[in-house]
């Protein structure tokens, strides 16, 4: 059997990876490439996804290299320049960028502050987010909203398109100077309908933002088409790279109207300290402040390389299968409770549910510690999400419906 990225190869809805001219063999040769799912079923990719061995290998070649050859060498610091080009090229490829549109960052955490440092906040200036953000889309505009009075409005989410643009046109008006929204929702994996939504915040002049944690990875983004201002994603959730490694894309037209708020060595075209100046360089990544692990970067282009692969329209195809008879599937046990919506149009790889009428104070606990069965669940809460990705095997899932099943069962 081939290891995944020695040939082209595709992942089909049915779950088999074909290699051209080969006959279909199993989704374990991807598999075979990711450690981490060697004895545990891996229903967590909303946190943190499993690593492929080239995408680490890759991270420990580049380190073992400034530990042979000393970090500052000029050879080794060509390498470093290079890394961090083809990471910006790698990304700005996968969401249908330009790489000088794209700043490299650790996350969509830092991809979020740089945007909301960059406006000229004022007091009754209002910036819309949603009612299901993850803390790191929510704490950076409560944050603005006590250093400088502006206020935070939040658009309802419900599993109706039709509705979350009603509610944005209800919403969005003169006093409003920023919206942003999640692509995927983090709390139920509910698909917004961001071309739309973009359609709506630039028809009343105002621009947007679109956290893409979880769609980049697990569907097709691309940035041009979807009509955003800025967008940020990370690489160590649906695209399986190390943590991180991220990356905010930045309209070119905001690239200059942005404000700088963190400054540091490498984002300048000219520094002079006698005369206090400097002329910061003219693409996103005048926004990359600081030094960074940049060997993660090395394995992040590795693992947009299997990504790209595999294909982007049928790793989501393969997911939207998964998940769907997932969710079908646990509709009928007693005591769940499916809180994701149903439709595969609107739905993504995160499937949630409430566990509260399994009367089980720590069902994620149990999973793992009696079946090794990763999940990602808040027992306070009673609340679980499975992230379904493509490398899953059916017989996996059917794993976890039996335990689920068997807690329903001891009620």
């Amino acid at each position: 059997m081939r290891p995944v990225g020695e040939m082209d190869l595709f992942l089909t809805p049915a779950g088999r990876i074909m290699y051209p001219g080969d006959n279909l063999t199993d989704v374990q040769a991807l598999r075979e490439r990711i450690p981490a799912l060697d004895g545990c079923v891996y229903l967590n990719c909303g946190t943190f996804g499993p690593v492929p061995s080239q995408s680490t290998d890759e991270v420990v070649r580049l380190l073992r290299l400034i530990e042979s050859d000393g970090p500052f060498n000029p050879d080794v610091n060509e390498t470093v320049h290079k890394v961090y080009e083809t990471a910006r090229e790698s990304m700005s490829r996968f969401v249908g960028a330009s790489s000088d549109e794209i700043a490299l960052t650790r996350n969509v955490s830092d991809g979020i502050n740089i945007v909301a440092t960059g406006f000229d906040w004022e007091p009754g200036d209002e910036v819309i987010i949603t009612d299901q953000e993850h803390p790191s889309g929510a704490l950076p505009w409560i944050n603005l909203s006590r250093r400088y009075g502006i206020k935070v409005r939040m658009l309802p989410l419900t599993h109706n398109q039709d509705e979350t643009v009603a509610s944005l046109e209800d919403l969005i008006n003169p006093k409003t100077k920023l919206v942003f929204l999640s692509h995927v929702s983090t709390r139920t994996g509910y698909r917004l309908p961001a071309k739309r939504l973009c359609d709506v915040s630039h028809a009343n002049g105002v621009p947007i933002m679109l956290d893409g944690a979880h769609a980049v990875g697990q569907m097709a983004v691309d940035v041009k088409d979807l009509g955003c201002d800025f967008y940020a994603g990370c690489g160590h959730k649906w695209i399986l790279a190390p943590q991180g490694s991220g990356f905010l894309y930045i309209d070119r037209e905001w690239i200059d109207k942005l404000k700088l708020t963190w400054l540091g060595w490498g984002m300048t075209e000219e520094y002079d300290l006698p005369s206090l100046s400097f002329e910061a360089v003219s693409e996103a990544r005048r926004f990359e402040y600081a030094t960074m692990n940049w060997a993660h970067f090395g394995g992040l282009v590795k693992s947009i390389g299997v990504a790209e692969e595999l294909g982007i329209e049928n790793t989501e195809a393969r997911i939207s299968e998964l998940a769907t008879n997932l969710k079908q599937r646990l509709s009928d046990i007693p005591g769940i409770e499916i809180e994701s919506p149903m439709e595969p149009e609107i739905s993504t790889g995160l499937v949630a549910l409430s566990t509260a009428g399994l009367n089980h104070e720590a069902p994620g606990k149990w999973l793992w510690d009696e079946h090794r069965i990763l999940v990602a669940h808040n027992a306070e809460n009673q609340w679980m999400r499975l992230a379904v990705a493509h490398f899953l095997l059916e017989e996996e899932l059917d794993r976890f419906v039996e335990r689920m099943t068997e807690l329903a069962e001891a009620r």
